[in-house]
């Protein structure tokens, strides 16, 4: 009887040992990021004109990422951004910055800080976060496609996350 209750001891600690390695492998240090995304703006802006026919709104848009490798670098996280947008519509030209910040089940979050800029790639860096994801950095080129919506009003994008990431070791 004694032998059965070690061999159950010993195989439960196997098992979380076992769960635990899996855990911390399940996130390594550093890697590749390819994501997808869908934006939707709440409510739709509403610009206004600031003189030489150019225009300025807020976006605050909801958010929901996955992770296409399914590694927890934004996977299956909900998220919010909020961006200024600065548009010339005689120049064609569209500014765009701001932060989203992104959260997981466990509760724990990711920051990011993002720059459409007119000529260049769009550009956001995940700049930390808290939990498992403190200390986490990437760099992310962003590609953004919109889709039609049957919802009067409302516009939506999908969009594609894809750079690297790793985490800063803490001081």
């Amino acid at each position: 009887m004694a032998i059965s209750h070690a061999l159950v001891g010993l195989s439960s600690v196997a098992v979380l040992v076992a769960a635990a390695s899996v855990q911390a492998q399940s996130m390594p240090p550093e890697g590749p990021v390819s994501v997808t995304f869908i934006a939707t703006p709440i409510p739709p802006p509403k610009p206004m004109p600031i003189g030489g026919g150019r225009e300025f709104d807020l976006l605050n848009q909801a958010m929901a990422a996955t992770n296409d490798a399914g590694n927890p670098v934004l996977n299956n996280m909900g998220g919010r951004c909020q961006f200024s947008r600065l548009r010339d519509p005689s120049a064609k030209t569209v500014e765009v910055r701001g932060f989203c910040t992104y959260v997981d089940k466990d509760g724990d979050q990711t920051f990011e800080q993002c720059d459409f800029l007119p000529g260049q790639p769009n550009k956001c860096k995940i700049t930390g976060g808290t939990g498992k994801f403190e200390g986490l950095q990437a760099e992310l080129i962003i590609t953004i496609e919109p889709l039609k919506s049957n919802f009067e009003g409302i516009s939506q994008v999908i969009g594609h996350k894809k750079g690297t990431y790793k985490f800063a070791k803490a001081n």
